[in-house]
Formats: C-alpha cells, structure tokens, sequence
C-alpha cells in the first residue's frame, strides 16, 4: 500500500524519540528517501506516492520539507498525517532502514544519496528541483543489492 510520505517521517520521529533522540530535517528526509528506494527493490513498488526533488543538498520530498521544516533544523515531534496505515512488513522495513542508517550523520546519509551515477546526481543534471523518477530510484537500490550480493 502507498502511504503519505510524511507517514514515514512520523515513524521516524517516533522512532528516534523511543531512544531519546531527535533528527535533523537534513537526516529525516534522508532516511524517508531510503527506506523509500529499500521499498522499491523489496517490493517493486513506491513506499509513498509523494514527488521527489534533486535540491541541491539531495532528494527531497518537497511536501515533507515544507511541513517538517517549520520545526526548525532538528525535527521533534510528528506532524498530523492522514493515510493507511502501516502494514507490519512497512514497519520492519523501516526498523531495518533505522537501525542501519540513523546512527549516520546528516553527511554520511548525504554521501550515500549522493553516489556518482546515482538517482540525485543523474537528475540533478537537468537542474536542481528536477523530478527523481521511481524507476530510478529502484534502479538504483536494485544495483546496491546486486553489488552487495557479488562481494558479499
């Protein structure tokens, strides 16, 4: 089921208070876009139905930014959100998605969205706010899983 993408930053939010912890805008959208991208080689199908941006500093979902950035830098709590809800195979993934990446800082996320040939670099060429395709983006996530399962 496509969900609303600011569904995924709540689950964030939540999951990142559970420990405590708050994220920067910067991370949250990081992480919405790769669970995102794990969604769509998992289950060949998008996460949410949101646009995604190539704005200068990675993908963004602009309706996401907009909303969460009236928190300012650090994102503390969760933004009213209509949709369906989670399934459970949703909310493993996106456990997964938290505990591999959150520990990251905003830069390292910012790196690994930043790949060379990757969905951000190859829109961003047309200029930035360019739209990054879904196919792309699975694509993308596709060739991570190849790669990681040839050397590993």
């Amino acid at each position: 089921m496509v969900v609303d993408a600011r569904q995924i930053g709540n689950w964030f939010v939540r999951r990142a208070a559970a420990d405590s912890r708050t994220l920067s805008i910067m991370s949250l959208l990081k992480l919405m876009y790769i669970a995102h991208g794990w969604h769509l080689e998992i289950y060949k199908t998008p996460f949410f139905g949101n646009k995604i941006e190539a704005w200068k500093f990675g993908p963004v979902v602009p309706e996401a930014y907009y909303a969460y950035r009236q928190q300012g830098v650090n994102v503390s709590h969760e933004l009213p959100c209509d949709g369906v809800p989670l399934s459970e195979s949703q909310k493993k993934l996106l456990e997964e998605v938290y505990q591999i990446y959150s520990r990251m800082d905003a830069f390292k996320l910012s790196e690994i969205t930043h790949v060379k040939g990757g969905p951000w670099e190859m829109a961003s060429r047309q200029g930035y706010y360019a739209p990054i395709s879904d196919s792309m983006i699975q694509s993308h996530y596709e060739s991570l899983r190849a790669n990681a399962v040839k050397s590993g």
